[in-house]
């Protein structure tokens, strides 16, 4: 990414797509307002209709895009806006979305935002299914402020129909002329889009906590684990969970209810995960022939931090199903996320760790200890 960063300086283009507009964003060269800051987030996708979730998570269809910029306002529109183009989303993070007001603000003025999700007329509906996930603005595609390096989230390369972007990138390739669009610096009086958000006391406790771990390896938690490793915290160990907390207005036999969810197959596949309960101070172990066991509590020498979305849409879906088919008595609010457990030699760096946003992007999620 260094030597990606480097070359973009000198107004080589740089087009990321689906996972690449993700790294884009979490590099901060997009949007690049303040270059080396994170002002962004590509969240979970969010499928929203008339106030009514859908659906949340992975989505492959096929959508409708058009820029609504000036032609030529980067190197990837050099083409009449009203071209519209039909084309593939496959991801379950796309969600452009950012805490920070002022980023929306300077975006549209900066003329920023390339790409937009509409429908077949080319006219932006912020609804689903036009806006597949969420995102604010319909936003499909942003680049910087020079206008060579863009993140887009839909596949143009999958389809002919994508072409127009391909053949504007080609365009100026063959042409001498160099793009006219001026660096924009940031302005000395400019905030700082860079929240690094402290992590915060979970303040609202659930009557009963599941935490679902992997059999297999978890590539995600070895992936990230390694990272950090390689950016010199050597002696690093995580741990991968996920997080579900479960709040009711039934305090009566929590482990019987705490067993039911697990046996209602919506909440984790037991031939692949393995659940842990914990309900008070206890911890529980699960089995199809004992049902819960006490247990020492696997997180306790270890750092934990819960990585929660702020809409919580995930949670929502969950409780909504659970509601609607299993009918788990007194049952009011589910929330869903990430449960990491850090165990450090240095027990002071794990500030830094967090300070590296590796476990959320603090535009779409907060972090909380539990």
């Amino acid at each position: 990414m260094q030597v990606i960063k480097a070359e973009s300086a000198k107004g080589k283009p740089v087009l990321g797509i689906c996972n690449g507009a993700q790294i884009l964003v979490e590099t901060g060269l997009i949007p690049g307002l303040h270059p080396e800051h994170l002002e962004m987030a590509l969240a979970w996708n969010e499928r929203v209709k008339n106030g009514k979730i859908l659906g949340v998570g992975y989505y492959n269809d096929w959508i409708t895009i058009r820029h609504n910029s000036k032609p030529g306002r980067s190197i990837f529109n050099r083409f009449n806006s009203k071209i519209l183009m039909h084309i593939p989303v496959a991801h379950g993070e796309g969600r452009f979305t950012t805490k920070d007001k002022t980023v929306l603000k300077n975006l549209i003025e900066k003329d920023q935002m390339l790409f937009r999700y509409c429908d077949a007329q080319g006219k932006f509906i912020d609804e689903f299914p036009v806006n597949p996930n969420g995102a604010m603005y319909n936003l499909a595609g942003v680049c910087n402020p020079e206008g060579n390096v863009m993140a887009l989230m839909p596949h143009p390369e999958r389809t002919i129909k994508g072409q127009p972007i391909f053949d504007s990138l080609a365009s100026y390739l063959k042409n001498t002329t160099k793009l006219h669009i001026k660096k924009i610096p940031a302005k000395k009086t400019d905030k700082t889009m860079n929240p690094m958000e402290a992590v915060e006391k979970k303040t609202t406790k659930e009557d009963i906590t599941i935490l679902v771990r992997l059999i297999i390896t978890d590539n995600e938690e070895r992936t990230l684990e390694n990272t950090l490793k390689n950016i010199g915290y050597k002696n690093i160990s995580l741990y991968r969970q996920t997080y579900l907390g479960f709040f009711t207005s039934n305090k009566k036999n929590l482990e019987q209810t705490a067993v039911n969810l697990i046996e209602s197959g919506e909440i984790l596949n037991l031939n692949k995960e393995i659940p842990t309960v914990f309900i008070g101070k206890k911890a529980y172990s699960y089995s199809k022939d004992n049902g819960l066991q006490k247990i020492a509590d696997p997180t306790a020498k270890g750092h934990n931090v819960i990585a929660l979305e702020y809409d919580n849409y995930a949670g929502k879906n969950i409780y909504n199903t659970l509601k609607n088919h299993e009918k788990i008595p007194g049952l009011q609010k589910v929330e869903r996320g990430i449960y990491w457990t850090v165990y450090l030699k240095k027990k002071n760096e794990f500030e830094n760790v967090i300070g590296t946003h590796i476990f959320h992007n603090p535009h779409s999620m907060k972090l909380l200890t539990p």
